[in-house]
């Protein structure tokens, strides 16, 4: 398999963003407000569509289970259940700014490895974040993404 650099991960994820606002795609919050007073059916295809990693979808969301699924695009694909642990400010930015955030979570049963993962949580939209392994090694290890982008 090659080796990819975060470089072109971050790279391709900054085209990908480029993309998804050139094509005038919803923000997050108003899925995540509008998910759930809608029919099953239109609200199952909401939770499938991928979405912009706001603060405000994640807020509510501390101590909830997410199952991710890193993508490898193969069969190989690993999927890990992650609970939220906790919404962090970054260093310089504002207070609560929803482009400007860490997300820490923690993950039990698994050696964890820096990789991009698709994240889904019942009733909620996927989002698609690079998530890197932190602290000691061993099948208890927390992960962490760090969202850092102009509105």
């Amino acid at each position: 398999m090659p080796e990819v650099s975060r470089r072109a991960v971050m790279a391709s994820a900054l085209g990908g963003l480029g993309i998804a606002a050139a094509a005038g795609l919803p923000a997050a919050p108003a899925i995540a407000r509008g998910v759930a007073g809608i029919a099953p059916s239109v609200r199952d295809n909401a939770a499938s569509a991928t979405v912009d990693a706001v603060r405000s979808l994640f807020t509510p969301a501390v101590g909830r289970t997410f199952r991710a699924t890193e993508s490898g695009g193969g069969a190989s694909d690993r999927t890990i259940d992650l609970v939220l642990s906790a919404v962090e400010d970054i260093a310089d930015s504002a207070p609560g700014d929803e482009n400007r955030f860490l997300l820490l979570f923690t993950t039990s049963g698994f050696t964890a490895s820096d990789g991009i993962y698709t994240l889904r949580r019942s009733g909620a939209p996927q989002v698609t974040l690079f998530l890197s392994a932190i602290g000691p090694r061993g099948l208890t290890r927390a992960m962490q993404a760090v969202v850092s982008r102009t509105a």
